[in-house]
């Protein structure tokens, strides 16, 4: 296992799946990363070496927030939401489902946690 910013990245696994464990990287900035230094596809984590270890961690400091600044980011949005008093502002602070769906016949659980978090 290698540690990079305290999360754990697998050492059996391929490049661009790997990297999927680091906060704010997804599908897309992980084959732009491996495109970019020029892995093929079945790329496992364990035949890197130092040099390009260290690229990748380069590219990806450069490229995306840390994962604590990211979570910060969206809480401060939310906070937001809430100050102004917006509609989806007052279903994130009830916890319920804040895109539409439909709470009459599901999200039984967010309502319930809801419930218990509002006592």
């Amino acid at each position: 296992m290698l540690l990079f910013r305290d999360k754990a990245i697998p050492l059996n696994r391929e490049l661009r799946s790997a990297l999927h464990s680091i906060c704010s990287v997804g599908w897309r900035k992980s084959i732009f990363i491996s495109s970019k230094l020029g892995f093929a596809y079945p790329y496992f984590i364990n035949n890197l070496n130092f040099y390009n270890f260290s690229l990748i961690f380069f590219l990806l400091k450069n490229m995306s927030m840390s994962e604590l600044r990211l979570r910060r980011f969206i809480t401060n949005n939310i906070k937001k939401l809430h100050t102004i008093k917006s509609y989806k502002g007052l279903r994130h602070f009830l916890n319920l489902p804040v895109r539409g769906q439909r709470t009459r016949t599901n999200a039984g659980t967010m309502k319930k946690l809801a419930k218990k978090n509002r006592l």
